[in-house]
């Protein structure tokens, strides 16, 4: 099988495993609930989830101090997803899937309560994972431009993937990237809001870390491909979920041969890589507040079977780098 499309099938397999990786897990233990991202709020006081029952899926604000969770929305039906909290901590942007033959479009609310959810993007494309920038004044985007499938096995999925910013009431939607991908990360912007950095890969490319400028979009700034210690491959790195730091560091996940998505820190500049935390196993969703005090992320628990059966919310105290497991209350 030639290499692109030994690549594209292997990808396409593994978009098929995800879904029915996803279709079984359950949250908490309980077989009807199910979480898939996180969000912190800029103090790291509050975080933001996103939780499934049945074929919906809704957002809850939870207290770091008490556990507590409630509703931040009150949509009775669809998926909200990739909750990002304004550098204010006031609102919240998300993306919202009505349901079959919709397309997700992307939200924002306030944290508050007060108001309904507000939706710009046009019903046509696939818009997810939005971010607001420091100033509130941005919001940045990955768009998917074809949704569907060339394998009989795997499902239809979103593929051609850019990235767009736009001003948060919708108006002036500019393109960021010069080139689409197969797969994205979420992305994260920096601290000056002058860039943005992902994780992209394309049919011929394995994974990479891109950076590219907001105010003056065209080609990557810079393109990092990391190497861990005991990383799982080292021609193909498996790293995920990138996240700027106020200095300008980056904070990512990466997969070594045991399988553990560790948080590692790495200095864009230098090349420098430090690890910040060990045997997590199997992790997702990693996100950092504003002020760079605290990353939280999912953590996945395995039966006897090594099946995947649940998953915890940890906070991650980037300086002492001390993990807790969130104890969360308040779900239906």
């Amino acid at each position: 099988m030639p290499g692109r499309h030994k690549r594209r099938f292997l990808a396409l397999l593994g978009e098929v495993l995800l879904f029915l990786l996803f279709a079984q897990v359950s949250y908490g233990g309980k077989a009807s609930w199910q979480m898939k991202s996180v969000a912190v709020s800029p103090d790291g006081k509050v975080i933001a989830i996103d939780v499934r029952n049945g074929s919906s899926s809704f957002i809850y604000k939870v207290s770091v101090d008490t556990g507590t969770a409630r509703r931040l929305t009150t949509a009775t039906s669809g998926e909200e997803t990739s909750p990002a909290f304004s550098s204010d901590g006031k609102r919240i942007a998300y993306a919202y899937w009505p349901g079959p033959g919709a397309r997700s479009r992307i939200m924002i609310v306030s944290v508050d309560g007060s108001g309904p959810p507000r939706q710009w993007s046009p019903s046509g494309v696939i818009d997810l994972s939005p971010v607001f920038s420091p100033d509130g004044k941005t919001i940045v985007f990955s768009r998917a431009e074809s949704f569907g499938s060339d394998s009989p096995i795997a499902q239809s999925h979103a593929h051609e993937w850019k990235f767009y910013a736009s001003d948060p009431d919708g108006a002036n939607v500019r393109e960021l990237t010069a080139e689409s991908f197969y797969m994205v990360s979420p992305p994260s912007i920096s601290s000056d809001g002058q860039k943005m950095v992902i994780v992209a890969e394309g049919l011929e490319t394995s994974q990479q870390l891109r950076t590219y400028s907001i105010t003056n979009p065209g080609p990557p700034l810079q393109i990092l491909q990391p190497h861990v210690a005991n990383e799982m491959d080292h021609k193909n790195p498996i790293f995920a979920y990138p996240n700027y730091l106020p200095e300008g560091s980056i904070l990512f996940m990466a997969v070594n041969r045991r399988v553990d998505y560790d948080v590692y820190r790495l200095n864009p500049e230098t090349g420098a890589i430090e690890k910040l935390t060990n045997a997590n196993g199997y992790a997702t969703a990693l996100r950092v507040s504003a002020d760079g005090n605290t990353a939280v992320f999912l953590r996945w628990r395995k039966n006897w079977l090594g099946e995947l059966t649940s998953c915890e919310v940890l906070i991650l105290d980037l300086h002492s780098r001390m993990l807790q497991p969130l104890q969360i209350s308040g779900l239906p």
